[in-house]
């Protein structure tokens, strides 16, 4: 190896090139995979995971506690059932409280079947009695370090609180705060579809207390992080596909909604992550489409990197060939030379791994937030992972170092040493790995630029109501006069509307039901004054005149309730009915991808529980304004994302997977144009040491620097033009795909295309013309003194 440190050292760009390349890729490669693992074989750990289904409908996962039960009693087939619920709140013990925040769910209600059904470890306790009792907990050890540090917590007393966020069909009032006795510990939870950040698991015959209300059969089963589950375990060998007509008939009997045995849905527990009906919301969530998109960012950064090393390794050959000869004449077989060659370049492959795994280290959390997935290297090492990390090694040391053992075969040791050999190359192999590499760059760069234009395209999307420079601002309890005096002595505020129940854009919403033959439509509902009307730009489309109290209804409310022009009154129940002032056009109530809702709304000047609707003059620090008054009326900083809210940002901030998937697709464009970019230099320099005495030859004979130097360019940029045949096709195919599947999206256009292709004709053209540049200037008689 001495001989190949010895050429390493004598060839620092090509060192340089070929160690970054490889770090950066194997960097992505070693995260991805530990993600790419953890995404595909969630939950497959568990013993009977292949038993087990979650119950749900087309639509998303959910279900009522009590109804886990009566689907067990009617159904031979199911041999145990849980339901399952997250909760935050606070949980104490003595003098120490743990409070996560309402975005943790921290607390998983279950049913006492639990550890039957799941394998989830306990480190103390018996699974068996874990949760026989109403009042018995198991926590994690996470949660056991907080509160007791190094005292054994089995059989202590702590305390939860549970937040109380909504109260749905039920005005009874519940005490949420209640005393368990910790009677097991467990592992903290990992590699699970349900939260990981969960510390506490108690028994769901207590729900009621700790979420502060019930879920009654008449509503939907649901609260602030998602929806009530429930989980089936069932007979070995047997499957509820026939019973969907049995399921669905009893549900709609007895519970909310229309059920039918088409929507009904049983979802075997290690496809929950990328279901469609996971929202990921009180359960993890899996995105395919980042998934493909990562791997093949990263497998394209490989190929660049795997290509750059092979197409260097292999021109700079002729430069080690006096080398490679001399081992011949002194006995050396091909086979041992080609040997000696594959072991230079798995050693590469090994370093460059060792360095891209410790960079992974230090980028984890880097990447857990591009990936939206956990990603734990140190706690997935195993002989498993090891040895897949080994053939990887093996694998790409042995590709990489095929090529330039092929070539080495090809010299003949006698012309080297009668001194004959002159080692020339056309870069056939280099020109291909180029064109491959420009079509890879240029695809990635069109799809970086399409999916920033559909961005905006949906962002700007028109919605049927305004969004620019509103805000809605919420007041605290009885301060709403003290708000909008605030806000009328802002100079940049114009106009303030008052509102109440649902707010467009922003999420919050009030809905009722009106169950129409034998059907349920569910209409949301929304009062506002003629000011806020007017800033929201409302559209009447026909207007049946003045009434009292009367409701104007969207276009969806009058299909939905197969209204006709004539109708003029609308029934909610026997004893609650209003008129019909006239229609409006749809609208769309978070953004133009979630299709339109149903509207009732009513112009009205007397609110319940107001809201403002405010517009600003596009004063850039209106919001901070706005969220500096609220903190000298006493709102904390955690609730603030309620009290003060702009329109165009809650828009903004509902398109947040299509702005991560640009985000890594940028990343990888980055990363795969600066690999590329020393692929271009370190080729240049290899094309420019064998055409140096023709540089000069051509400069003596009266070629111009400039004639020469487009010359240089024009021939190693040809093969360039060829990955643009290649590429527009193939970015046009790519593209056209995924934007079919929005149903608003932009056309792709010629100038796109023209675009991206020009900017990495741009970035070819200068990674070469510093060398090119260099050769030209050099004084010709050196250049015929260097053969």
């Amino acid at each position: 190896m001495k001989s190949y440190f010895r050429f390493l050292s004598r060839n620092k760009l090509y060192t340089l090139i070929n160690v970054v390349g490889l770090v950066v890729s194997l960097m992505f490669i070693i995260l991805l995979g530990d993600y790419t693992w953890r995404q595909f074989t969630i939950d497959s750990w568990h013993q009977q995971a292949e038993r087990i289904v979650l119950v749900g409908s087309q639509d998303n996962f959910f279900m009522w506690p009590q109804a886990g039960g009566d689907i067990k009693a009617m159904c031979p087939e199911v041999e145990q059932s849980c339901a399952v619920m997250s909760q935050s709140g606070k949980i104490k013990y003595g003098e120490r409280v743990i409070e996560d925040g309402d975005d943790k769910s921290s607390i998983l209600l279950v049913d006492s079947s639990f550890f039957n059904i799941f394998d989830y470890e306990l480190t103390q306790g018996n699974k068996r009695y874990a949760l026989d009792k109403p009042d018995k907990c198991v926590i994690t050890e996470r949660l056991a370090k907080r509160l007791f540090g190094d005292k054994n917590p089995m059989g202590e007393s702590i305390q939860i609180t549970g937040e109380r966020h909504v109260r749905i069909g039920n005005d009874d009032p519940y005490d949420s705060t209640l005393v368990y006795t910790v009677s097991a510990i467990a592992k903290d939870f990992d590699h699970t579809v349900l939260p990981n950040e969960t510390q506490i698991i108690v028994n769901m015959q207590r729900y009621p207390q700790v979420m502060g209300y019930k879920l009654e059969n008449y509503t939907m089963a649901y609260g602030p992080h998602g929806y009530s589950k429930v989980f089936l375990m069932l007979q070995s060998g047997t499957s509820l596909d026939s019973k969907k007509a049995v399921v669905a008939d009893y549900l709609a009997k007895n519970y909310y909604g229309k059920w039918e045995a088409e929507n009904l849905t049983f979802t075997p527990l290690k496809d929950i992550m990328f279901a469609p009906q996971n929202n990921g919301t009180g359960m993890l969530k899996g995105d395919k489409t980042r998934l493909h998109i990562l791997l093949a960012a990263v497998l394209a950064i490989l190929f660049f990197a795997i290509s750059n090393y092979i197409n260097l390794t292999v021109a700079n050959t002729g430069f080690r060939a006096k080398e490679m000869a001399t081992r011949k004449l002194f006995g050396s077989s091909q086979k041992d030379i080609s040997l000696k060659l594959i072991a230079e370049s798995t050693l590469m492959v090994a370093v460059s791994f060792a360095i891209g795994l410790a960079l992974a280290f230090a980028l984890q959390d880097e990447a857990i937030d591009l990936f939206k997935g956990k990603i734990d290297l140190a706690g997935d090492i195993s002989l498993g992972t090891v040895s897949v990390s080994i053939a990887f090694i093996l694998l790409v040391g042995i590709i990489s170092g095929i090529m330039p053992s092929w070539q080495i075969s090809r010299f003949q040791p006698i012309d080297i040493v009668k001194g004959s050999f002159r080692f020339r190359s056309k870069m056939v192999l280099g020109k291909i790995f180029i064109i491959l590499q420009n079509v890879v760059t240029v695809v990635m760069l069109t799809s970086a630029l399409v999916i920033w234009l559909q961005l905006n395209h949906l962002i700007h999307a028109p919605l049927g109501y305004n969004t620019e420079n509103l805000f809605v601002i919420n007041a605290p309890d009885g301060k709403d006069q003290t708000v909008r005096n605030l806000l009328e002595k802002m100079p940049f505020v114009e106009k303030i509307g008052t509102f109440s129940k649902t707010s467009l854009a922003t999420g919050s919403c009030s809905m009722r039901s009106i169950k129409r033959d034998g059907k349920m439509v569910t209409i949301m509902l929304l009062d506002l004054d003629k000011t806020a009307y007017d800033l929201y730009g409302l559209k009447k489309k026909k207007d049946y005149g003045p009434t009292s109290d009367g409701y104007y209804l969207t276009e969806e409310t009058m299909r939905q309730m197969e209204f006709t022009d004539s109708t003029r009154t609308i029934v909610w129940s026997e004893d609650m009915k209003n008129p019909i002032a006239g229609v409006l056009y749809d609208v769309h109530r978070i953004n133009v991808l979630k299709g339109v809702d149903p509207f009732a709304i009513r112009v009205t000047d007397t609110f319940e529980y107001p809201s403002f609707l405010v517009k600003t003059d596009g004063d850039k620090q209106a919001k901070a304004a706005f969220i500096a008054m609220q903190k000298e009326l006493g709102i904390p900083e955690a609730d603030m994302e309620w009290y003060v809210q702009s329109l165009e940002e809650s828009i903004a901030e509902t398109f947040a997977d299509q702005k991560n998937t640009l985000k890594i697709i940028s990343l990888f464009t980055i990363v795969a144009i600066v690999i590329s970019v020393l692929g271009f230099i370190g080729m240049s320099l290899f094309f420019i040491r064998q055409r140096q005495k023709e540089i000069g030859l051509r400069k003596i004979m009266g070629s111009t620097s400039h004639e020469v130097m487009t010359l240089m360019l024009r021939t190693f940029c040809a093969p360039l033009l060829v990955s643009f045949v290649i590429a527009i096709p193939l970015s046009w195919y790519v593209m056209t795909d995924w934007l079919s599947n929005f149903s608003y999206r932009i056309n792709l256009s010629a100038w796109i295309f023209a675009v991206t292709c020009a900017f990495a004709l741009l970035v070819a053209v200068l990674s070469v013309s510093i060398q090119i540049i260099k050769a030209v200037r050099t004084n010709p008689v050196e250049s015929i003194k260097t053969e």
